[in-house]
């Protein structure tokens, strides 16, 4: 079995960053990155692999086109896979020219009509995109008879319609946060926000019993 995994910094594993590297190096840490983030400790913990196809600051559009890509490009119909996706905010967008370029990377030098186009054109249309990516994700795993195991990393936005969904209405981030809140002990973050790998492990716990029970 081997699960294949969608999202944004969360799922990408960003500020994860091996002690024993050149934090410059950024290829040589790769391999620590996807061990530490969720998705390769959920994979140690369920004795699988897994193949990490996240993207820093992705949209959930841009998730629902690569996992349809995947589908259609790089799957291996005789490969037992699960698909894992951990949706990021809804107010994020995303357009395709050879490759993905997300709007939380627009930078100031990029001229003012450009800034305004991206604004323009997400603003009224959050919801939709962001309803239509599940849509189309979950029609495809099911198409296929792939099970799919998802939650959101960031943003409360509906979940109400699909029962593979991980801790209903509320977020990986809120999860963590709420339980630092509780106790003062625990250090799930890192300087930037992303989860710390004491932050993944935390989660990745309480993700198991989920998906052994409901998704595995």
């Amino acid at each position: 079995m081997k699960l294949v995994g969608f999202g944004c910094s969360f799922t990408y594993g960003s500020e994860l960053q091996s002690p024993d590297i050149d934090p410059t190096d950024h290829w040589a840490n790769t391999r620590y990155r996807n061990e530490n983030v969720w998705l390769g400790q959920l994979a140690k913990r369920l004795n699988c692999e897994y193949d990490n196809l996240a993207e820093p600051a992705n949209s959930n559009m841009a998730i629902a086109q690569q996992v349809a890509n995947y589908f259609l490009h790089t799957r291996d119909p005789h490969e037992h896979i699960v698909i894992c996706v951990a949706w990021t905010e809804r107010t994020r967008f995303s357009w395709y020219n050879e490759s993905w370029t997300h709007n939380g990377f627009v930078k100031d030098e990029w001229n003012s009509s450009c800034r305004e186009w991206v604004i323009k054109s997400t603003s009224n249309s959050h919801d939709m995109w962001t309803n239509n990516a599940k849509l189309m994700v979950n029609s495809i795993c099911k198409a296929h008879g792939v099970p799919i195991l998802q939650f959101n990393a960031l943003g409360r936005h509906s979940v109400s319609k699909y029962d593979n969904y991980f801790i209903n209405g509320l977020t990986m981030n809120s999860t963590l946060k709420r339980a630092a809140q509780e106790d003062n002990r625990l250090n799930l973050f890192a300087s930037g926000g992303h989860p710390n790998e004491a932050g993944h492990e935390y989660f990745t716990f309480r993700l198991h019993d989920f998906a052994k029970e409901r998704i595995i």
